[in-house]
């Protein structure tokens, strides 16, 4: 979906360019100064004004999408610049052709997300109300949220995610943007755990987070281990990737002969380690493989190279994006086909 809402944007932006070319490439052979009178930035009719800020308000909007730099608080409320293009944009129809049905039938498609976008998303129309009713910290930078439900709680698989607003406390500053969070734990009666690593300024932020503060939740999203062919499987974590599989884990005991492989870095405390090999000695299918690494993977390739039939398993990836690219790269050229390997991708950017 987000890959087709960038493409749907880029294609909308080339559409946008190529009408000033075509407009010049008419008036041109009626010359230069009619051309420069109809076309120039500078000439004061409105439908000129209309046309000229659409366009450059639309550019603006798009050169946000490519830097990742920006936090993404500002980066997700730059997409306004987008909304305000197009109001400008029909503006400028209006102004040339005046009202029409076909502006009308363009309308419609425009209007319908763009007020989902601001009422129902953005004003939180589509969120249920959830409390912050435990912190734990199993690690330094890594907070264990648990959230009970306010009202009726969301219907979530375990290795889903959800969308979660989080808004001031007593003595927590609140970080009130959405941002999506694998749940790993769910309870019967709809509590949730998020386990939530300190990478950015949302995350870093969380980590004073404390009982009582109010949460909205999105969702859920995603079916990364919901629908898995009948076969051997191997589960690959890296760091806080390990979210989904804690998840699986703490609701099922697995049905696949599955090697996990729990990546971690060296010299620092392992969370979640006596739990996973509890796991592993309860359940007969399961093996774990607790592995200490730098950014050196070949461990890891050393690992995955000595199960027996590789190429005969179902692989399941949770990381890094860079790090799944690499481990995929490697998995490909050992024979292994892309329908069996599967993963999700977090970088909406």
């Amino acid at each position: 979906m987000y890959r087709w809402h960038h493409g749907m944007g880029v294609l909308s932006f080339v559409f946008l360019l190529m009408h000033p070319v075509l407009l010049t490439g008419y008036y041109l052979p009626l010359g230069a100064d009619i051309a420069e009178e109809y076309l120039s930035p500078l000439n004061p009719q409105s439908t000129n004004i209309l046309g000229w800020l659409a366009l450059v308000i639309f550019t603006l909007g798009m050169f946000t999408t490519f830097c990742l730099n920006f936090s993404y608080g500002f980066w997700r409320r730059s997409h306004i610049l987008l909304i305000l293009a197009i109001a400008l944009g029909f503006g400028h129809i209006w102004a040339v052709s005046g009202f029409s049905i076909s502006l009308a039938v363009a309308l419609l498609p425009a209007v319908v997300p763009v007020g989902w976008r601001l009422l129902h998303a953005d004003r939180s129309g589509d969120t249920l109300p959830y409390e912050v009713s435990a912190v734990n910290h199993p690690t330094e930078h890594i907070t264990e949220v648990n959230l009970r439900p306010l009202a009726k709680p969301i219907s979530i698989a375990p290795s889903q995610f959800v969308r979660a607003a989080f808004f001031k406390g007593s003595h927590f500053q609140g970080c009130g943007d959405f941002h999506p969070y694998t749940v790993s734990h769910i309870t019967k009666d709809g509590g949730l755990t998020l386990s939530i690593k300190a990478l950015g300024d949302c995350t870093w932020n969380i980590q004073s987070i404390e009982p009582g503060v109010a949460v909205r939740l999105q969702g859920p999203y995603g079916n990364f281990l919901l629908s898995r062919p009948i076969a051997p499987e191997i589960w690959i974590a890296a760091g806080i990737g390990l979210t989904p599989f804690l998840a699986l884990l703490r609701s099922q005991p697995v049905t696949q002969h599955t090697d996990m492989i729990y990546i971690h870095r060296e010299g620092e405390r392992v969370p979640y380690e006596e739990e996973l090999q509890m796991f592993a000695t309860s359940q007969s299918l399961l093996r774990i493989h607790s592995l200490p690494m730098t950014n050196d993977l070949t461990p890891l390739f050393i690992q995955l190279d000595s199960i027996d039939n590789l190429n005969k398993k179902e692989v399941y990836l949770c990381g890094p994006p860079p790090f799944m690219a690499k481990v995929t790269q490697w998995l490909r050229k050992h024979d292994m086909h892309r329908q069996q390997i599967h993963f999700e991708q977090f970088d909406f950017r």
